[in-house]
């Protein structure tokens, strides 16, 4: 009777501390994390509609690595720097002059921003939070910049959203 009771004893033991553990905490494929800046290009003379450029590249200046973003209207994976409170992307565009000339135009756009971390949950942990220029008005331009080549094929930049908590919508638009 001592060892079914001592049985019984042990089995409740392993049973609750077995209901008290947790499952594994995964985070999901779809939560949102760190969100990515998202630019859209804009024809300069007609400032509604969208523009294609082809053969574009980005880049943080002083980085050698660079993204091939090839021919777009718009770019959703601009990332910017959770430990800085600004960032300076460079933007290659790669075109044939009149005369059939190769041309590489690089011209430069800084974000300055501040950045808030906001809890996700245990698995997921923290995702950083971006405000664009938080002490200007939106209708102030990131600092553009044209680059060492003398040439500037980027006309203007606008902050649309300076919210940067997802990326489902246009933050910045870029005229050329």
């Amino acid at each position: 009777m001592k060892r079914f009771i001592g049985s019984a004893v042990l089995l409740c033991i392993i049973g609750a501390y077995m209901m008290s553990c947790e499952k594994d905490d995964i985070c999901a494929e779809g939560t949102l994390t760190t969100p990515n800046m998202q630019v859209a290009f804009y024809n300069n003379e007609n400032r509604g509609a969208y523009k294609t450029v082809s053969n574009l590249k980005i880049f943080v200046e002083g980085m050698q690595d660079t993204i091939a973003i090839g021919r777009v209207d718009s770019i959703t994976s601009v990332p910017l720097k959770v430990d800085a409170t600004s960032v300076k992307w460079g933007f290659k565009y790669t075109h044939n002059s009149d005369t059939g000339q190769k041309l590489e135009d690089i011209d430069y756009l800084e974000f300055k921003y501040t950045t808030r971390d906001e809890y996700v949950s245990r698995a997921c942990g923290f995702k950083t939070l971006f405000t664009l220029n938080p002490s200007i008005p939106t209708d102030v331009n990131p600092v553009l910049t044209t680059g060492n080549d003398g040439a500037d094929w980027l006309r203007d930049a606008r902050i649309e959203n300076p919210e940067i908590i997802n990326e489902d919508e246009v933050h910045v638009k870029i005229y050329f």
